[in-house]
């Protein structure tokens, strides 16, 4: 099939569209700009805003880094709209980008992904608040959304998720959640079921880095272990080159 065949639903904007590969796998990483004062805001009280902003930007770059080492469909859904030309130094040009679309975070979720299913094949959502997760992970979602699992979830410690595998389409177990709670996990959970879902595979908890605690988490993390600094290049390398404020 030639990737100018491809067509995503109304109302949605694709960048760089030849990249696209139509393979089995594809995985959604969600990421806002890293710019300053827009990304990584809980962590002015301990960073300035352009330094919140190069952690922002090493997270993605990161996340896309350990998304490529386990498919090569990698589509970047991002915010906020127009803002396509703040990812040329982070993203390489084979990765596709999309708008994101919705009137909340779930909306937005659930629409990134219909642009992602190409027929039964499985699609990963990861975000970039958790740079240290191993790509084992990513590979134990897929494994499962192939064999029995509908649906796969990372739980985050704070609450919320830090991946979410689907192996179809189904919008309603995005609605009626606290978004940025921490009820997230347990309200998508119980959405989950009620949507008469049994078939759910959970991954090991891991954490996101919103708050100078998690921050905490990731230097101590990153600090005295070498293999979670291979999973994490980018933003140990910032750690190693801004120690003088941190």
């Amino acid at each position: 099939m030639a990737y100018s065949n491809f067509i995503l639903p109304a109302g949605f904007e694709i960048l760089n569209l030849k990249f696209i590969s139509l393979m089995k796998r594809a995985i959604i990483i969600m990421a806002k700009v890293p710019r300053p004062e827009a990304v990584k805001t809980r962590l002015h009280s301990i960073l300035p805003p352009e330094k919140c902003a190069e952690l922002a930007a090493a997270f993605l770059q990161d996340t896309v880094k350990k998304a490529q080492t386990v498919c090569k469909n990698i589509i970047l859904a991002y915010s906020p709209a127009g803002q396509s030309r703040g990812f040329e130094k982070t993203v390489s040009p084979e990765i596709a980008l999309i708008e994101q679309k919705g009137a909340n975070l779930g909306e937005k979720m659930a629409r990134a992904f219909e642009s992602a299913f190409t027929g039964n094949s499985p699609v990963v959502m990861i975000g970039t608040d958790s740079p240290t997760f191993p790509a084992d992970y990513l590979l134990q979602a897929f494994e499962a959304l192939e064999k029995d699992s509908e649906i796969v979830l990372g739980k985050s410690k704070d609450g919320g998720f830090y991946l979410i595998g689907l192996r179809r389409l189904v919008p309603e177990i995005f609605d009626r959640i606290a978004w940025s709670t921490p009820q997230v996990f347990e309200q998508i959970t119980e959405n989950i079921k009620s949507a008469g879902i049994n078939n759910l595979k959970l991954l090991p908890e891991h954490y996101d880095v919103d708050t100078p605690d998690d921050f905490s988490v990731l230097k101590d993390e990153l600090l005295g272990a070498r293999n979670v600094q291979k999973i994490a290049r980018e933003t140990y390398r910032w750690l190693m080159a801004n120690r003088e404020i941190i």
